[in-house]
């Protein structure tokens, strides 16, 4: 069983419409006894981080949800903000403390020229062979994006892709049982239903 976590904000609803468009069972998450009904976990995100962590703890989601992933090993995936949370902190807004799941800090992508946030279409760039692009053409590598930070990990042997972005830019991560993604797979269409699809068969 498929557990969305819901918080209250996010991309909650879109995911769970992608769910049932490819038929996959899933349950939602709004409490801590709910992860004990669950096999995989998956964190959708939209807005910010200090204020998804936030409405974790309000809900008394953040330790249940830490202990899922870092004691209980269930294969995790993090989108967007789902992601940038799994870091030991972020800058966004105030320096927020996060789940200290991957090594690394949250921060604004250092840009110039091109404008922030970041929104569109990314050819991602795989740096590794990785489960979560398994049967993902070349040419069908293509995501979609919304945001102005990125999760800078310490251990880059666990980043699985990237952009480019005036700079590089994580664009996806997996550590041990822990997949995140950058880009939203609920709006990249095939590739993001793909995706998905990898991530539930694991």
């Amino acid at each position: 069983m498929i557990g969305l976590v819901n918080y209250g904000s996010g991309n909650y609803k879109s995911l769970s419409n992608v769910l049932d468009f490819l038929n996959v069972k899933h349950q939602k998450i709004s409490s801590p006894e709910d992860f004990t009904k669950v096999s995989h976990i998956i964190l959708p995100g939209v807005g910010s981080y200090s204020g998804l962590i936030e409405q974790l703890k309000k809900k008394k989601l953040f330790d249940e949800l830490n202990y899922n992933i870092r004691d209980k090993k269930k294969p995790f995936l993090g989108i967007c903000v789902g992601m940038q949370i799994l870091s030991e902190e972020g800058e966004e807004n105030i320096i927020t403390k996060g789940l200290n799941l991957v090594k690394g800090k949250t921060i604004k992508i250092p840009t110039k020229k091109l404008r922030l946030p970041n929104i569109g279409w990314h050819n991602i760039n795989l740096k590794k062979k990785n489960i979560l692009f398994k049967d993902i053409e070349e040419n069908e590598l293509f995501f979609y994006f919304v945001h102005s930070f990125f999760l800078k990990v310490e251990n880059h042997e666990i980043v699985t892709s990237t952009i480019f972005f005036e700079h590089e830019v994580t664009a996806s991560i997996q550590s041990d049982n822990i997949f995140a993604v950058q880009f939203h797979p609920e709006k990249s269409q095939v590739a993001g239903c793909k995706l998905l699809n990898n991530f539930i068969n694991l």
